[in-house]
């Protein structure tokens, strides 16, 4: 028999009127069911919540309003009625209007055996306020996974808690475990520590710029973001690290084109300056030594004429020189500057010595221009051995280049100081320009070559000239 206000079931009329009482203004529905999922009875609630009213439930089947993918969640509450358990579920409903709603219902075997009554809440609000939470830590989890800087978390003293993959990648490790529980500090550049000990205890948002040390040995250069932040009642810093090495090396790049195209003016100023009053003195210095012989006249010839070499050079750096190449053996060209040194050489006590497997090795080149790269690699190797030794000259080939290496035994370049060579004006001798190796430098780049530089402190230096076969 059914009211207009609730299901009545056999002699369960006191029962239910007790409970109709308790969920007159109640938003929830209570649900009685038998043990294959027929309603029984309902409250009114279920024509607000549902969309249908009572009489159009009764006798209905549970399952028919179940989402397809949550009859499992169904099956759980008649189940337990064997054994006589409360059952808490979640699961979809087809309402009237053919939505679905998410439904949190609480099961509870009654008197009757085989019946359960059901009080169910709407929960769709916040199921999907759960899904919007779970979507945005997965959109953030993603975000700093695949992010293409260091993204991590470290304690107020700096212990790693949180790293993400490139993290792993700049600081050269194979897995996060690896990094996890050890310290920042580990990977700062010692000079740098005492400056991240200062940016930690500001416990403020900072930016700054450190060297950091890979795994490898291998040093960095980085700019860190410091954002203080709580993570479970404790103080934290989301750290944030950009590899700028990169960015920095083209900095340095450009700053040094910079300053050899002003070289370059400067130089094609002075050239022009010089060469007309040294023209008049090389000029009446001649005419002085025809008319009256003297010891003087060719030593000051002499010095004049490397004057004017020194001009040329200036040149080199001004602007490109119109070149007149040939086929030339790089062997000869050597064994030529070998035996033009080796007076030099052997009052310093210096053998030179030229190894090579192939004593035709050609190349296409200004012969004059190379001589010179070739005389002032050969004469720093003998200025950097004060105490004597061997220069070894090893010239060897590929398919595409040939290569030759010049090594001495000097005194060698310390290490940090090996990136500056060949910038303008930055020279290791005492009085020394810089200019030298950035002439070579220029020299052998409009031949299609290359110049490299490997040095060890009281080890020596070996310098690889690399040019294109003939």
């Amino acid at each position: 028999m059914i009211d207009t206000d609730l299901i009545k079931v056999g002699d369960e009329k006191d029962e239910i009127q007790n409970l109709r009482l308790a969920l007159t203004h109640s938003k929830d529905v209570l649900t009685k069911h038998s043990e294959n999922g027929t309603f029984l009875f309902v409250t009114p609630s279920s024509y607000s919540l549902l969309g249908y009213s009572p009489r159009e439930l009764f006798k209905k089947n549970l399952y028919d309003f179940c989402h397809p993918n949550d009859h499992h969640h169904l099956d759980k509450i008649f189940q337990q009625l064997a054994v006589r358990k409360t059952v808490r579920v979640s699961f979809r409903f087809r309402r009237k209007e053919g939505d679905y709603i998410w439904l949190e219902t609480i099961s509870s075997p009654t008197n009757q055996a085989n019946e359960t009554i059901c009080i169910s809440r709407d929960m769709t609000e916040r199921i999907i306020m759960e899904e919007e939470i779970l979507e945005t830590q997965e959109k953030y989890r993603l975000l700093v996974e695949f992010s293409r800087d260091t993204i991590g978390m470290t304690t107020g003293d700096g212990i790693w808690t949180y790293i993400n993959g490139e993290g792993r990648k700049l600081l050269g490790f194979t897995s996060n475990n690896e990094i996890i529980g050890t310290s920042l500090y580990d990977y700062v550049a010692e000079s740098d520590q005492k400056y991240l000990t200062n940016f930690l205890a500001a416990k403020q948002s900072i930016n700054f710029e450190l060297n950091l040390k890979r795994s490898d040995g291998q040093l960095r250069r980085a700019e860190i973001q410091l954002i203080p932040t709580i993570y479970k009642n404790r103080r934290m810093f989301q750290i944030i690290i950009r590899d700028i090495t990169g960015q920095k090396r083209t900095e340095e790049r450009l700053h040094n084109a910079e300053k050899l195209s002003v070289v370059g003016q400067l130089a094609a100023s002075i050239a022009h300056e010089i060469r007309n009053p040294l023209t008049a003195i090389k000029g009446f210095t001649q005419l002085l030594g025809e008319k009256e012989a003297d010891d003087y006249t060719p030593v000051i010839l002499e010095e004049l004429q490397r004057i004017e070499s020194i001009v040329t050079d200036l040149l080199v750096l001004a602007k490109p020189q119109a070149t007149d190449i040939e086929r030339a053996n790089i062997v000869n060209l050597v064994k030529g500057v070998v035996t033009l040194l080796n007076t030099q050489a052997i009052m310093c006590n210096i053998t030179i010595n030229v190894v090579t497997s192939d004593h035709d090795l050609y190349v296409e080149c200004e012969v004059s221009k190379m001589k010179q790269v070739l005389i002032n690699i050969i004469q720093n190797g003998i200025e950097a051995m004060p105490a004597g030794g061997e220069i070894l000259i090893t010239i060897k080939q590929d398919q595409n280049y040939i290569y030759v290496n010049v090594k001495d035994q000097g005194i060698g370049i310390p290490e940090e100081r090996l990136s500056k060579l060949g910038e303008p004006f930055y020279s290791t001798k005492e009085k020394g320009t810089g200019l030298g190796l950035m002439i070579c430098n220029k020299i052998l780049k409009t031949h299609k070559g290359n110049l490299h530089i490997e040095s060890k402190e009281n080890e020596g230096t070996t310098v690889n000239i690399i040019l294109p076969r003939a």
